[in-house]
């Protein structure tokens, strides 16, 4: 393929997720996990950040066992982060892998005190707008 063609694609493409064409958050359907202890007791779960939307959008953990959230960040383009700032429920997540980020792996580690339903979502620009957002349940 000529190298101008090249350029062109990838000139197309960052232009699309750029401006957030594509799969919106607000479009895609909520999808669950619970997380599963390892054999350290430690609750596992995997949430892939993806252009303006999270997958899953809901996370169940259980209150004061540890849990090792690994984020998956699969856009190339556009900077995403995880967000979830609950003090008062033992939650504090503000995990980035910035510009360029396709096949970035982060990991976060936390004890959820107190039982409740805590928000996330995706704090860069107005990607919570768009839908960017999930719930993290805490049994």
């Amino acid at each position: 393929m000529p190298r101008a063609s090249l350029v062109r694609i990838a000139a197309a493409a960052a232009l699309v997720s750029a401006l957030g064409c594509g799969t919106s958050g607000s479009k895609i359907p909520v999808s669950e996990v619970v997380a599963k202890p390892d054999g350290a007791g430690v609750q596992q779960v995997v949430v892939e950040v993806h252009s303006f939307y999270f997958k899953p959008s809901r996370v169940v953990v259980q209150s004061g066992t540890p849990v090792e959230m690994t984020l998956k960040f699969k856009n190339f383009f556009t900077p995403h982060n995880l967000t979830c700032d609950h003090a008062d429920g033992g939650i504090r997540i503000d995990k980035s892998a910035g510009f360029m980020s396709f096949r970035r792996t982060k990991h976060v580690r936390f004890t959820p005190a107190t039982p409740g339903e805590y928000p996330f979502y995706c704090g860069v620009d107005s990607h919570m707008k768009k839908g960017m957002t999930g719930t993290l349940v805490v049994r």
